[in-house]
């Protein structure tokens, strides 16, 4: 699977990657955010928390409105904000995917 980073953003010390990749199962692009923070390297592993969001929320939704980035800036913990319906073709990620 190839991830594509199609931005870049700062955030409390850290930084908010906007990814997308194509996915077989759902047969459509997933788009997912990922936030870093500063004590994340190539070196240094840190927790990642799955912000599963509600139906229809995009990972911007949570990103910008859960700001949770400001407290896993200060504990060292990496966020994924992933798409919960990325085919938009149904109420969420959760149901079956089938057109």
């Amino acid at each position: 699977m190839s991830v594509e980073t199609t931005a870049t953003i700062a955030s409390f010390g850290g930084k908010l990657l906007k990814l997308a990749h194509k996915a077989a199962s759902t047969n459509c692009e997933m788009k997912f955010n990922l936030y870093l923070p500063p004590q994340a390297s190539e070196s240094k592993k840190v927790p990642v928390l799955v912000y599963l969001s509600g139906l229809t929320c995009t990972g911007d939704n949570c990103a910008e409105k859960g700001f949770f980035q400001h407290r896993a800036s200060e504990k060292g913990i990496a966020i994924v904000y992933p798409d919960t319906s990325p085919s938009k073709k149904t109420s969420g990620f959760y149901q079956p995917q089938t057109e």
